[in-house]
């Protein structure tokens, strides 16, 4: 069983004092309204997890239990390989963003575990010995297992102002698609009733099709805005994962903004040093007027 700490609350508030060290405040210039930060796009591909679907939580426990168990079964024990998964820190930096299969690699790398493609188990023997990618499919499967256990029992959480923001949008004929690594990130908005809210889906399992790499590739966001008819400079990226934004970066589009629904300052720090032009506690600061 899953155990959730309770969510952070969902002040729909700017980040605090995160632009005044980085991003317009920082160069003196005033922050950007919601107005003119959408006005010039013609289309909007926003991101599931943690912008849609409030599942960021769900996920960081689920990982938490598995890599402690995991990481508990270390022959050789080391401070960095058994400290315990943080849900907040190592779920965002390793996780968030990226497929599963990507994240464990990511994370056990980072443990010293394996370089990335190479993990080990805890033992020490390597990949050659573990069959690493074994390894990596285990965990992501026992992660799946409990997300999916979790999301059977209670449902798929949407946050509403995401909802409001697609819906006002495309009211004014600006088209509006939804994005994810997840293999299972289309089935998810399904599951949750929300599908016919978007003019496009692109999840992981386009990555194969479209020979999408792993980390920050702009791939699969440039997937979304092609089947929306849009140019990238003409189309504004909304994310939760400073990955997501460094990956709009480099797709070439107009407008990136982040979204820290949790209110650390270090992740909105984070999201503009990733190149975000604006970062938003909640999606109702970007909803147009009217």
């Amino acid at each position: 069983m899953i155990t959730l700490t309770p969510p952070h609350n969902r002040a729909t508030g700017p980040a605090p004092d995160a632009s005044a060290r980085t991003g317009p405040r920082a160069a003196g210039l005033p922050a950007p309204t919601a107005h003119e930060l959408l006005a010039p796009c013609h289309a909007l591909v926003i991101g599931v997890e943690g912008v849609i679907t409030d599942t960021t939580r769900i996920h960081a426990a689920a990982w938490r239990r598995v890599f402690d168990a995991f990481l508990r079964q270390a022959e050789e024990p080391h401070p960095r390989t058994v400290r315990p998964f943080d849900p907040e820190t190592d779920y965002r930096r390793y996780f968030q963003g990226r497929s599963r299969a990507d994240g464990v690699r990511a994370f056990l790398a980072a443990r010293g575990l394996g370089p990335p493609g190479e993990p080990r188990a805890p033992s020490g023997r390597d990949h050659r010995d573990e069959d690493g990618e074994s390894v990596v499919r285990a965990l992501a499967i026992q992660e799946d297992c409990l997300f999916g256990a979790y999301v059977g029992d209670h449902g798929v959480p949407v946050w509403p102002d995401s909802l409001r923001l697609v819906g006002a949008l495309r009211r004014h004929a600006r088209p509006v698609a939804a994005v994810s690594a997840s293999h299972h990130a289309v089935a998810l908005l399904d599951r949750a009733g929300v599908t016919h809210r978007f003019d496009a889906l692109v999840d992981g399992t386009e990555r194969t099709r479209i020979q999408s790499g792993g980390g920050p590739d702009p791939a699969l966001l440039l997937e979304a805005a092609r089947r929306l008819r849009a140019t990238p400079a003409r189309t504004a990226v909304v994310v939760a994962a400073p990955v997501w934004v460094t990956a709009a970066g480099r797709g070439g589009f107009g407008t990136v903004i982040g979204v820290d629904r949790s209110g650390r300052a270090d992740h909105a720090v984070e999201l503009y040093e990733r190149g975000a032009a604006h970062v938003v506690r909640g999606l109702g600061e970007l909803v147009p007027e009217g």
